[in-house]
């Protein structure tokens, strides 16, 4: 009897293959998750810090401007503030119309001869000039949200409206001749002993007592330069609105493209710190605020790139390059304009497929 065996041949994987096949199937499967997820997020928001950068400011003053706190007057029995003394109300109400309750800053003010105190009070200077404000970067907050209207592959169309907020600081300083109209009152000392310049009397009533009445005023001009620091605080608030290309590649990361138009408003408040120093070496000062609220709009062109760090959660850095119109302050004869013709703006933040 013949007794036939029968053999198989088993094939044997090698052992180094086998990780090999495994981490395969599982970037494989872990890939067709991430497009299934993707495929089903048809919105995404996003939220971030911004820095917006190349905004400038250019102010302008032309005339004749007002000086305040110096209210001079011939009259007696009031409070005269002077920009190198004062004349005011003692505490015995100027009795016989004499107070005790006066300074200077001079010697060259006393006239020891003629026993008066001569006083100066600016009351307005002209001024013709112009500067331009230094470009910082800014700091502020960028939003968007969006959605998916077509799609092909890993690539979308869809749309997006965008909001920021940003608020501007911008300084400029500029110096010019000017001339400084002033009044000029004349007090008299009578026979008493002019204390030595600068000097400062109380209002007890007692000590030295001069005339509370001006006994001569007159106006005059003094050449000078005036010195004007211009400070233009303003708040952007800005949307945007337009088509968006969106390309999702390497598993994770996510390109985004978009233009359309851009529209925000301006509220700005301008102070003037004006110096004045005479040809005499002496000083003068005022300030001056202007205020408003305007209206720009323009066009944006930007760019996002986003990656995913969970499984609807990105990280993302954007750009945007955002021309609009100039924002006009204006008034009194001073004028503040906020250039946003160039402004670029860089943005980081969280983005939220969904």
């Amino acid at each position: 009897m013949t007794v036939a065996n029968n053999s198989r041949v088993a094939t044997v994987w090698p052992t180094t293959t086998l990780p090999v096949v495994l981490l395969g199937a599982l970037a494989l499967t872990v890939a067709a998750e991430d497009q299934e997820e993707d495929e089903g997020w048809t919105r995404h928001f996003r939220v971030g810090m911004q820095i917006g950068l190349n905004l400038k400011a250019e102010f302008s003053a032309t005339g004749q401007f007002g000086l305040s706190g110096h209210p001079a007057g011939a009259a007696g029995g009031g409070d005269h503030i002077y920009d190198d003394g004062y004349v005011k109300v003692d505490q015995t109400g100027n009795a016989g119309g004499y107070t005790s309750y006066w300074g200077y800053n001079s010697p060259s003010q006393y006239d020891p001869v003629a026993h008066t105190l001569t006083l100066h009070s600016a009351q307005s200077f002209t001024y013709n000039g112009n500067s331009s404000g230094k470009d910082d970067p800014y700091l502020g907050l960028d939003a968007a949200y969006g959605g998916q209207l077509f799609r092909w592959g890993q690539a979308q169309i869809g749309w997006e409206l965008g909001f920021a907020f940003l608020p501007i600081s911008i300084q400029g300083s500029h110096q010019s001749p000017s001339v400084l109209n002033r009044t000029v009152q004349t007090f008299d000392t009578g026979g008493i002993v002019v204390p030595t310049a600068p000097y400062n009397g109380g209002p007890s009533g007692l000590g030295p007592l001069i005339q509370d009445n001006a006994s001569n005023s007159r106006a005059d001009t003094v050449p000078g330069t005036v010195n004007v620091t211009s400070t233009l605080d303003a708040d952007l608030y800005n949307i945007r609105l337009g088509p968006t290309a969106t390309w999702q590649f390497g598993g994770r990361w996510t390109l985004e493209a978009s233009a359309g138009f851009a529209a925000g408003i301006v509220a700005a408040d301008c102070h003037f710190a004006e110096s004045i120093v005479l040809a005499d070496g002496s000083h003068a000062g005022g300030n001056a605020r202007i205020g408003a609220t305007d209206f720009v709009y323009g066009g944006y062109a930007a760019a996002m790139l986003a990656y995913r760090i969970e499984k609807q959660g990105d990280i993302y850095i954007g750009a945007q390059f955002m021309p609009m119109g100039d924002a006009l302050v204006s008034g009194a004869g001073r004028q503040a304009r906020l250039d946003l013709g160039e402004g670029v703006y860089l943005s980081a933040g969280l983005h939220w497929p969904f």
